[in-house]
């Protein structure tokens, strides 16, 4: 039985865990979901770098609602569906949806900075403006920005 790894946009990295932790031979797959990008509200930028950064990556895009793409492709595989995890709501109900019916284990990366309050994840540079001096100082030396 061969897994199916779901990346999503919150986790576009080929050294994410979610490979490691995948039997060999897993299929990767990214579903392209046009209602739950509109959602999600992404500009035209956004939406590029996703599928820019996705043709870098070992992974299969498929054009969809994520539900139905994912259930057929996780009978097709007959495995467990392993998802990285994420702070995004819409995701989270889709992988406890999904749980229902399969086997599905979330897997968590470590974090990339770690914050003392829940940063604004709505805009990305709302994020990098709090984030960035923690992310490019040498491990352990600073949490995060003071301000």
């Amino acid at each position: 039985m061969n897994d199916l790894i779901w990346l999503h946009e919150d986790a576009l990295s080929c050294d994410h865990p979610v490979f490691a932790e995948a039997a060999p031979g897993s299929q990767a797959c990214f579903i392209w979901d046009d209602i739950y990008l509109q959602q999600m509200d992404y500009g035209f930028k956004r939406l590029l770098f996703i599928y820019e950064t996705l043709l870098e990556l070992p992974v299969t895009i498929i054009r969809g609602k994520r539900c139905d793409c994912l259930a057929r492709l996780a009978r097709q595989n007959g495995g467990r569906i392993l998802v990285p995890a994420t702070p995004n709501p819409l995701l989270q109900q889709t992988i406890a949806r999904l749980g229902e019916d399969f086997a599905v284990e979330v897997i968590a990366a470590s974090d990339f900075v770690t914050l003392s309050r829940q940063p604004d994840l709505k805009r990305f540079f709302r994020y990098w403006n709090r984030a960035r001096k923690a992310a490019l100082l040498p491990a352990g030396s600073m949490r995060e920005d003071s301000r």
